[in-house]
């Protein structure tokens, strides 16, 4: 099974360009059984009032669901969760932070892809100091109440030096990957996949050709 996590920045490119075709076609293109995507815009002006999470379902064959993070009128923003397979028990978890702060979310659902079943966190953390190990530890007790396998996805805005040792004290190995951000010239790996009752055979950063986050790749098998 292949999984990925994206900060799409609304399919914003290095010079402050959207182009939504060149979006759609680097999601499709990282081939993801489980895809979680962060930034996503619907219905919002900058992005020519186009509804970003259909176009990605549409463009990779994937099924999603929407992770509200931000709300003005009937324009949203937030993160969304792809898998090619049922997506169900969707919870969309308001996590930990100062009230005068942009909210940060988190989907926690169940996924099944060809037969296997699976819960899955899919998160966009703060990058305030303090604010995302506090995030990231709720997710981690909120996933702990699924069943396994389990699988967490996202733009964690933390280094691999708090998110390796908090996530592995949970029971998960970190794919391991190069750095995500930014693209053009990556330093410091903020993007991550993590994974309890799977094995990762592999995991990438392939430059895709927008946003100004790397995607993260992996692919799976069940031990």
């Amino acid at each position: 099974m292949r999984v990925a996590t994206f900060n799409i920045k609304h399919g914003e490119d290095g010079d402050g360009t959207v182009d939504l075709r060149r979006l759609t076609a680097a999601c499709a293109a990282l081939s993801a059984d489980v895809l979680a995507v962060q930034e996503v815009d619907r219905f919002a002006r900058r992005t020519g009032f186009r509804d970003e999470m259909r176009l990605i379902a549409r463009a990779t064959g994937l099924q999603a669901v929407f992770g509200e993070a931000a709300r003005k009128r009937w324009r949203t923003y937030g993160n969304v969760l792809l898998a090619r397979g049922p997506i169900t028990d969707v919870e969309v978890l308001k996590l930990p932070q100062p009230s005068d702060r942009e909210q940060r979310v988190a989907i926690v659902a169940r996924v099944s892809v060809n037969g296997v079943e699976m819960s899955v966190g899919a998160t966009h953390l703060s990058f305030r100091r303090g604010e995302g190990e506090v995030q990231l530890d709720a997710l981690l007790a909120a996933l702990a109440e699924r069943d396994g396998p389990r699988i967490l996805l996202g733009d964690l805005n933390l280094g691999p030096e708090v998110v390796v040792p908090a996530v592995t004290a949970a029971g998960y190995t970190v794919a391991p990957t190069e750095a995500t951000f930014p693209a053009g010239a990556p330093r410091t790996r903020i993007d991550f996949v993590a994974v309890s009752g799977f094995e990762v055979v592999q995991a990438s950063t392939p430059e895709v050709g927008t946003s100004d986050h790397l995607p993260v790749v992996a692919q799976l098998r069940l031990p």
